[in-house]
C-alpha cells in the first residue's frame, strides 16, 4: 500500500511540476497586434516596405545610373517617448539593401573602427610584414557616394478609455557629391485600443 501511495504521490508531483514549467511556442512573425506600442512586426513590415520604395524610385535609378554607389546607413532616429533597438532596425535596412545588390557600403558599424583599421595598416607596413608593392596606404579607401538617414516620430493621443497611437517612419537618401536628395518617402502605423470599462 505505501508503494501505490508513493507511486500517485510521484505522479501527481511529476503532474505539478509540468504544469508549472514554462510553456514556449513558435509565433508567426505577422501576428495580430496586442498593444499599441511598436512590435516586432511593425518594424519589420515598416524596413521592407522602405527599402522596396528606394529600390524602384526613378530619381534613385537615376542616381545609381549603372553604377554601385557606396552607400552609408546612418543610425535611425527615435523621436518616440518609447525604447526601440535602432540600432537593430538601422542594421535591417541596411543588410536588405546590401541583398539588393544596388549600393556597395563601407563597414562603419562602430564608432573607432576607421581609426583602428588605419593603426592596423600602419601597423602592418612598419613590421614589414606585408609585401610593400601590395600594402595599402592611406587615402586609399572608397569614399562615400550617398548616405542615407531616418527618423520615427509618435503622437499619442488619449480620450476617456481610448488610446489612438500614431507612428510615422520617414527615410532620406542624399547624394553627397549634389548634395541633393534623391529618395524620400515615409510609412505610417496607427493603433488604437479601448480600456474595458471595468478593468480588474
Amino acid at each position: 500500500m505505501k508503494k501505490v501511495y508513493f507511486s500517485l504521490c510521484l505522479i501527481c508531483c511529476a503532474t505539478l511540476l509540468s504544469g508549472c514549467a514554462t510553456q514556449v511556442k513558435e509565433v508567426p512573425l505577422d501576428r495580430t497586434a496586442s498593444t499599441t506600442r511598436i512590435e516586432p512586426q511593425d518594424i519589420r513590415r515598416t524596413v521592407e516596405k522602405m527599402v522596396e520604395s528606394l529600390l524602384v524610385a526613378p530619381g534613385v535609378k537615376e542616381a545609381v545610373g549603372g553604377r554601385r554607389p557606396v552607400l552609408d546607413v546612418e543610425p535611425m532616429k527615435n523621436r518616440t517617448m518609447q525604447h526601440i533597438d535602432m540600432i537593430s532596425l538601422t542594421e535591417s535596412v541596411r543588410m536588405q539593401l546590401l541583398r539588393s545588390g544596388m549600393f556597395r557600403f563601407v563597414d562603419r558599424s562602430s564608432i573607432g573602427t576607421a581609426a583602428t583599421d588605419v593603426e592596423r595598416i600602419n601597423q602592418e607596413n612598419q613590421l614589414g610584414l606585408v609585401d610593400s608593392s601590395k600594402a595599402v596606404k592611406a587615402g586609399q579607401q572608397t569614399a562615400l557616394d550617398m548616405y542615407l538617414t531616418g527618423t520615427l516620430s509618435e503622437i499619442k493621443n488619449v480620450d476617456g478609455r481610448t488610446t489612438d497611437q500614431y507612428y510615422k517612419f520617414s527615410m532620406f537618401l542624399k547624394d553627397l557629391k549634389t548634395g541633393e536628395l534623391v529618395w524620400a518617402d515615409e510609412q505610417e502605423i496607427r493603433k488604437e485600443s479601448t480600456k474595458p470599462v471595468i478593468n480588474w
